[in-house]
């Protein structure tokens, strides 16, 4: 069963358990004898149909019963402002349910912990949660059980030598389903793995590179379906430019394309040149199990994307609309750009997840979401990637006074989260308002398969690899092979020393 599909069905019973609460058991059926007939009948039927094979990584491994007697499982997170819509934090702890889908499944998910565990979850909600883990840790406090934040700052702490090896606790499976288990392929270094994605910190989805794109400008400009394009493996950077040129429109005919004036084939900003160049599986620096590593970015198949990434995000003034060309002149640049797609001027919009939030409540106009495309039709299949500075992982602090505790609750708060918090979240996302059909589902089971984790990304603070992505593909010419050639040391020397800390801890 497709996991979009089984999402929305766990949805429907979540949304049904709470609506029952502790409603009495139904009356009998007014037929008095009918209902023992009825229900042999229904049971012959099902058991004509053959029984699926239960998946090993949804099978629940952990102790049927543990009670730890009230214990507080506190969560450190991001205390984010109301207008940060897209990343507040509303997946660790709620009060009551409220009827919203995804605080209910909160709800649920904690009352689940309690009532199986013996165990209250907590949040603590700082506006600079990384300083306060810092000074939490260095002190030897322990009371936070599981850091919650971006990748970016998790690294920061995997240097200085602060967090506990997942890979090690008692209980963490990843290979669980409730793990993202090929982004934790990329975060591991020589087998340990320090934080990681699951399915708990909706953040972690929400910051996942996807292109949203126009329903009704896609019919007007006569583009086929999409979805269908997707499935059959055809959605690649050539097929994003041809229907970016169909559907561009000088509307008033000035010969100048304008902001605000007429219709963009696609709305893009610098960044994605990293989601474009790691959408093709590739690995810029690829960190081996004996904690050694291979170099790419010099290799020709990097070189030749690069060159191919370039080509697009430069030769497109016609039907490519880039955000960062209006910094400075445009008052609430990143807002006024998603009203363009709201308001039917850009067809094809490249951002992140949680813009489905942001455009949603207030779109006339239905729109789908679809994998970033592939550069070549040869490529086997869709990859995804983060924005690296806004996607959450979770990690355990090495103060953690009970380890093996501490591993118990982790694995059962993202097992439960699987059942209840996930199923929300895609219910409210395909639901929310017109990004509400099936096949959107399935493109989200594409982008959530096979997420592309690279640590140079992860680890920017220390290699620069955005700034040096995002300039290459922004330069007036194609310069991409002697800038990487200048700094191959630096980055060589910077991951040299990274390696080295962890793998010596």
């Amino acid at each position: 069963m497709k996991k979009w599909m089984t999402c929305l069905i766990l949805g429907a019973m979540l949304t049904g358990l709470i609506a029952c609460g502790d409603a009495e058991p139904a009356e009998p059926s007014a037929g008095g004898e009918a209902a023992p007939v009825q229900e042999a009948a229904a049971a012959e039927e099902e058991a004509d149909v053959p029984e699926e094979t239960e998946n090993p990584a949804e099978i629940d491994e952990l102790p049927s019963t543990k009670d730890y007697e009230g214990y507080t499982f506190t969560v450190l997170s991001h205390d984010l402002p109301d207008s940060s819509i897209a990343w507040k934090v509303v997946d660790i702890y709620t009060e009551e349910q409220n009827g919203e889908r995804i605080n209910d499944a909160v709800y649920e998910r904690n009352l689940a912990m309690e009532e199986r565990f013996g165990v209250k979850v907590a949040q603590n909600l700082q506006n600079d949660p990384y300083s306060v883990a810092t000074q939490l840790i260095t002190s030897g406090d322990d009371s936070f059980d599981l850091f919650q934040t971006n990748t970016q700052d998790q690294c920061s702490l995997v240097t200085q030598g602060y967090l506990l090896n997942m890979s090690e606790l008692e209980y963490i499976n990843f290979d669980k389903a409730w793990w993202d288990s090929t982004s934790i392929k990329g975060i591991s270094i020589g087998g340990k793995v320090y934080y990681a994605i699951g399915d708990s910190s909706l953040n972690g989805k929400k910051a996942t590179w996807v292109v949203l794109f126009n329903k009704a400008l896609m019919k007007n400009a006569g583009v086929p379906d999409l979805y269908a394009l997707v499935k059959e493996g055809g959605w690649t950077l050539d097929k994003l430019k041809e229907y970016g040129e169909q559907i561009a429109q000088d509307t008033d005919g000035d010969g100048v394309m304008t902001w605000g004036t007429d219709v963009f084939g696609i709305g893009l900003q610098h960044e994605v040149v990293i989601p474009l160049l790691l959408g093709d599986g590739t690995k810029l620096i690829d960190v081996k199990e004996d904690g050694t590593y291979d170099y790419n970015l010099n290799s020709p198949a990097i070189v030749d994307a690069m060159e191919k990434i370039h080509t697009f995000l430069n030769g497109g003034d016609r039907y490519i609309l880039n955000c960062n060309d209006y910094d400075g002149k445009i008052a609430s640049q990143w807002v006024e750009f998603r009203n363009l797609f709201m308001a039917d001027q850009i067809g094809f919009f490249m951002g992140h997840l949680g813009t489905v939030t942001l455009v949603g409540g207030d779109m006339n106009s239905d729109f789908g979401i679809l994998p970033f495309p592939k550069l070549s039709e040869e490529q086997e299949a869709y990859y995804s990637t983060f924005q690296y500075n806004n996607a959450y992982a979770v990690s355990v602090p090495k103060t953690a006074s009970d380890p093996t505790r501490t591993g118990l609750l982790t694995e059962a708060y993202q097992m439960l989260s699987h059942t209840t918090v996930l199923p929300a979240y895609y219910d409210y996302t395909l639901t929310f308002r017109n990004a509400r059909d099936t096949d959107s589902g399935e493109m989200l089971d594409i982008i959530f398969g096979s997420r592309n984790f690279d640590i140079s990304l992860a680890f920017n603070s220390t290699t620069n690899m955005q700034g040096f992505l995002q300039d290459a593909g922004k330069a007036e010419s194609f310069n991409y092979a002697s800038e990487e050639a200048a700094r191959k040391k630096l980055v060589t020397k910077s991951m040299d020393r990274l390696l080295e800390t962890i793998l010596s801890e």
